[in-house]
């Protein structure tokens, strides 16, 4: 069901935030759909984890 709201390649993770933000969670990764890769390398974004840290509530 990711890869239907998010496929892969198709967007960028404009919410992520740094490790350690006050109030921030795991979300899936938008531009691989949280599969953790992008034509067989791992993603940049997320690098191959398949998750990134987003804001939560007015985190950032």
């Amino acid at each position: 069901m990711a890869e239907e709201r998010f496929p892969a390649g198709n967007r960028e993770n404009t919410d992520a935030v740094p490790p350690g933000t006050p109030n921030a969670g795991e979300n899936i990764c938008r531009r691989c759909g949280g599969t953790g890769e992008i034509d067989g390398t791992d993603c940049a974004d997320c690098s191959g984890t398949g998750k990134v840290l987003t804001p939560v509530g007015g985190a950032g």
